[in-house]
């Protein structure tokens, strides 16, 4: 008896002890194959990423892999291969026996999701080594300078001239001034002798003053249209003398114990004293010369900016692209985290780095414009160029006017000429309308003229003074084409990073997506989709392994039931 307690005891200790070495190893076992299955997930993340499009990489320095095949299943793919490289079975039992349940996608950072957010963060990595901190800050200081400059009010100068309705008033002028000439010419005296040359004389000062009535009365309803214009001049002095010279004639036709003969010759030689004091604008060659400046001018806001600045727009680029599938078409739920100077100026930089323009066409590309299409987003070359000039001269046009305002030098001489063209049109109200217009043309032709300059391949300064300005009133058309040579001038590169920098940063960085997926597809690719790329994900993959050393009968009949398959996951999240 005591023989056989003895062995039952060592049979229970005996069994107790593998047991827990039973329980021990196979933690341990699950532990490795929890690590192994960690590594297989983030290897196969890896792979995945490492097949990122070269030709992308090699021409714009952005790692992206395109989705052309289901990420799912390149996962599981990879996965696999290294569960079953891990669990070669050579001459031996699998101790690590691992088989993967299923992977699913949990977030996907696509390129060109908000606002190309991943991309714009790509491009700040990438720059960092690709162009030095000084350049960028070159950059924003260029930026800051040119935003900081004066902007100018010329609405007081700037007013509508209706053509046809000014033109009709002209023509009323135009007769009071011929009737108050033949008066100037006429002896008063002589007709004022009788009472019938009399009544006749009066008939014709109130002919006159009838028509100088209709004059106010036509000035009085074009400046309700057109506000902070005089609404008095030199015929308001004139209709007061006539109407002196009226009042005058009348009240001594009343006196009839002076009406003599020569009362009336002391009162015609007083008359034809106040007649030389009505106004006449009778114009000089130089007022005809000063007219022809104005109607060039207005001319000049009718021609086409492009055929002003290039003189040979046939060799314009006719290049277009007609994808409708491009990042800048579609809508996106845009971020605002991004969107601060610095970020901005090395996107801007990027661009000029990887894009080509006007002045250097870059080989192969869809577009021979392309950094004219990040700033005017047209689906063509010359629509393309079109706008960027376009918005060129109108930021040279707020420096020109706003340096044109300050000249009084220049002030004065188009005061002058407004005054003078005046006189030829007979409408002197309309002196600060056509000073004003003189003001814009002026200011428009020195604008054209530096945009000329620059895209001639010259430079030219931000600020306008004095010394840089090019143009001449009398001849807008014919400005010097001469460049700056100051260390601080800008070329037409630097200006398109100027109207970039004026732009949204996702706008831009949607633009610079929409160039790199039409010339993949144009040179690499031809189902190449921008969409489908990404830059990194975060995934969950499911694993399950049989039990091994728990299903052994000592420990399955202690645990009293089948043990069934472990189940775990591995949550890995990567990108570049």
């Amino acid at each position: 008896m005591k023989k056989g307690s003895i062995t039952i005891y060592i049979s229970l200790v005996f069994v107790s002890v593998l047991l827990l070495i039973s329980i021990v190893i196979e933690s341990a076992r699950i532990n490795v194959v929890q690590t192994e299955c960690k590594s297989f997930t983030y290897l196969a993340a890896d792979s995945v990423l490492a097949g990122y499009v070269r030709q992308v990489y090699e021409d714009y320095g952005i790692l992206l892999v395109w989705e052309d095949k289901s990420l799912k299943e390149q996962l599981m793919k990879y996965i696999q291969a290294n569960i079953n490289l891990a669990d070669l079975n050579i001459g031996g039992t699998n101790f690590m026996t691992t088989r993967l349940s299923g992977v699913s996608i949990e977030k996907k950072e696509e390129i060109s999701a908000n606002g190309g957010e991943v991309f714009i963060n790509q491009v700040s990595s990438y720059m960092k080594y690709a162009v030095v901190t000084e350049s960028v800050n070159k950059l924003i200081n260029l930026y800051s300078s040119n935003s900081n400059q004066k902007e100018y009010d010329t609405t007081e100068y700037m007013t509508n001239e209706p053509e046809e309705k000014s033109s009709q008033i002209s023509e009323i002028v135009k007769e009071i001034h011929d009737e108050i000439g033949n008066l100037k010419e006429e002896d008063i005296k002589e007709k004022l002798k009788t009472e019938r040359k009399r009544t006749r004389f009066l008939k014709n000062i109130n002919d006159i003053m009838n028509k100088i009535d209709v004059y106010r009365e036509e000035r009085k309803e074009f400046l309700k249209e057109n506000t902070g214009l005089s609404d008095s001049d030199y015929m308001d002095s004139n209709f007061e003398i006539l109407e002196h010279i009226k009042n005058k004639i009348e009240e001594e036709e009343l006196n009839v114990s002076g009406n003599s003969k020569e009362n009336w010759v002391n009162i015609g030689e007083e008359i034809e004293q106040q007649i030389k004091n009505l106004t006449v604008n009778t114009p000089t060659r130089e007022d005809e010369k000063n007219k022809n400046i104005y109607e060039n001018a207005k001319e000049l806001f009718e021609k086409s900016v492009l055929s002003m600045v290039i003189q040979d727009t046939s060799n314009i680029s006719s290049s277009a692209i007609a994808d409708s599938n491009l990042p800048s078409k579609k809508e996106s739920n845009k971020k605002d985290s991004i969107d601060n100077m610095s970020d901005k100026a090395k996107l801007i930089m990027y661009g000029g780095l990887k894009f080509g323009n006007y002045h250097a066409v870059k080989k192969k590309s869809a577009l021979s414009y392309e950094l004219e299409y990040i700033i005017a987003g047209k689906d063509n070359d010359r629509s393309n160029l079109t706008a960027t000039i376009e918005q060129m001269v109108g930021i040279r046009n707020m420096a020109t006017i706003g340096y044109l305002i300050t000249d009084q030098e220049k002030m004065a001489q188009l005061s002058a000429i407004a005054s003078s063209a005046t006189a030829v049109i007979g409408l002197p109200f309309l002196e600060p309308v056509i000073k004003g217009i003189l003001m814009e043309a002026w200011a428009l032709a020195e604008a054209v003229n530096d945009v000329k300059i620059i895209m001639a391949g010259e430079k030219i300064d931000i600020l306008k003074n004095r010394d840089n300005w090019k143009t001449s009133l009398q001849n807008l058309f014919s400005g010097k084409v001469r460049g700056s040579q100051k260390k601080s001038a800008v070329n037409y590169e630097q200006f398109c990073y100027l109207l970039m920098m004026k732009q949204d940063i996702h706008i831009i960085a949607l633009r610079m997506l929409d160039l790199i997926q039409v010339n993949i597809k144009k040179n690499y690719h031809g189902s190449f989709d921008i969409h489908q790329c990404i830059c990194g994900f975060q995934i969950t993959a499911r694993y399950e392994t049989e039990p091994l050393f728990a299903a052994m009968p000592w420990v399955i009949h202690q645990m009293g039931q089948k043990m069934g398959a472990y189940e775990f996951s591995v949550t890995c999240k990567d990108g570049y």
